[in-house]
């Protein structure tokens, strides 16, 4: 029976080999030793997998402001610049008016001060997702009753859709295919900018 246990064969063969009655134990205890390692292991994996969270999702658009026709909820079209001094970007020369939190979005101003259009660009967007970059059959499709304007023949200008809402709009320049430049504001404004070039810095 011994035979069967011990490396080696014989009593006096394992004897000479160094392995004596304890032979099976010194065998027992490096199992048992392997063993703990593995278990120590699988319970440390399943310990990181419990405490490992979910991974922070990205950013979605809908943590980005949407522009009404009448404006932003804290920029709104018709207030007076003095409200809004908080939310511009102080730091720019010339005659652009950023907002300070979303370069995209432009503010034009009437000599007395009063807000009157808003230019945005994506990822500023309508409520329907239209911005800068949308296909212009999509625009018709979201706006079916929006007026087409025909730019002067031989000029470098867009053509135009305008969506009006009572007193409020959008007017979507665009190149034949895709929006290139999306305005809200008050629709007087929105039709002077495309006749005259009101607003255009």
């Amino acid at each position: 029976m011994l035979r069967a246990f011990l490396p080696g064969g014989t009593r006096e063969e394992a004897k000479r080999r160094g392995v004596g009655r304890g032979g099976r134990v010194v065998d027992t205890r490096l199992a048992a030793g392997v063993m703990l390692g593995v278990v120590t292991v699988l319970m440390l994996s399943a310990c990181a997998q419990t405490h490992l969270g979910p991974t922070a999702s990205p950013p979605t658009e809908e943590r980005i402001p949407v522009v009404h026709a009448d404006g932003l909820a804290d920029v709104p079209i018709g207030a007076a610049r003095a409200e809004l001094e908080r939310h511009l970007n102080h730091g720019l020369p010339g005659c652009n008016t950023q907002l300070a939190q979303y370069p995209q979005g432009s503010l034009v101003f009437t000599d007395e001060g009063r807000l009157v259009l808003l230019w945005f660009e994506r990822p500023l967007r309508t409520p329907h997702g239209v911005s800068t970059g949308t296909p212009l059959n999509e625009v018709k499709k979201i706006y079916p009753s929006a007026q087409e304007l025909n730019a002067p023949e031989g000029s470098y200008q867009f053509d135009g859709l305008l969506v009006t809402s009572g007193e409020h709009g959008y007017l979507f320049l665009h190149d034949g295919r895709t929006v290139q430049k999306a305005i809200a504001g008050y629709v007087d404004y929105l039709r002077r900018l495309f006749d005259t070039g009101f607003g255009a810095c």
